[in-house]
């Protein structure tokens, strides 16, 4: 792990030109992020931990996305990356992080559900990373540690709401209020999890997020879609399920590979009782 200074310079020590770190913003079991200088451009720095790499997150493609989306306008620009190092060199966004209280207001949602849409309207051949291999790569880091009944479960309904990809989509796969700062447009961060996917599931991890109203919900759905009558909400519930499988089986490797904290260990076991309550 990056335990000490020491190892962060080492780390940048790999990168070509010059990085003058500032500032530690963030420093958790997957990766350390820092306020830096690139080439004279005020930049973000994220340097992995070996949690990332039981994480199956795919580093390059992600790369590769940023570049491909940057100039729509609602995404960092991507400098620098070495993905065999762990690296990765954003633009620095100017802004304010949202909280959920923030993203509830009638603007936000309407703005996040519009810039959701366009997203998922995206047409990027090249970009082949695919929520199925994340999933995959669960259920095989899990298979003789977790819960078994609890991994069939989750599996059996991923299987059940994936089995045509027709419809998939460019997602980003982790859209909390945690991942949005607002700038002169609201921008997304951290598409470590983006890959193609069925839309449903940025749109249930929205709602399953930020405790919104039904009216709430409604806006948020109509900004999104032009009319919310379009969307399977019965179908949308499905997903809303998912999300959580999937959050949990995220903490059990976390579980398995780090340090779990107290606020993940109490929040993986609301996700196994609420699971283990539910049917399906």
């Amino acid at each position: 792990m990056l335990s000490s200074m020491t190892d962060l310079a080492s780390k940048i020590a790999t990168i070509p030109t010059a990085v003058l770190v500032s500032k530690t913003v963030k420093d958790d079991s997957i990766s350390s992020v820092h306020l830096c200088d690139y080439q004279g451009i005020p930049s973000v720095l994220r340097v992995d931990k070996p949690l990332a790499g039981y994480l199956g997150l795919d580093r390059a493609g992600e790369f590769d996305l940023l570049h491909c989306i940057q100039p729509h306008g609602f995404s960092p620009e991507p400098l620098y990356s070495d993905p065999g190092e762990g690296i990765l060199i954003c633009r620095f966004l100017e802004g304010d992080a949202l909280t959920p209280t923030d993203l509830g207001t009638r603007g936000k949602l309407v703005e996040l559900g519009k810039i959701l849409g366009s997203i998922h309207r995206l047409h990027l051949p090249d970009f082949k990373t695919r929520f199925v291999n994340q999933i995959r790569h669960y259920e095989k880091e899990l298979k003789n540690d977790a819960d078994g009944s609890l991994l069939k479960r989750g599996i059996d309904l991923f299987d059940s709401l994936t089995a045509n990809e027709d419809d998939w989509v460019v997602c980003h796969n982790d859209l909390i209020a945690a991942n949005l700062v607002q700038g002169e447009r609201l921008l997304i961060l951290d598409w470590e999890y983006a890959s193609l996917n069925h839309p449903y599931f940025d749109l249930a991890t929205v709602l399953e997020n930020h405790a919104l109203t039904e009216s709430q919900s409604e806006l948020f759905l109509d900004a999104y879609s032009g009319e919310r009558q379009s969307i399977d909400l019965v179908k949308l519930d499905e997903w809303r399920q998912l999300t959580h499988y999937v959050t949990l089986f995220w903490l059990m490797i976390i579980k398995k590979y780090a340090t779990i904290s107290e606020k993940e260990k109490a929040w993986m076991v609301n996700l196994e009782n609420q699971l283990s309550q539910a049917r399906g």
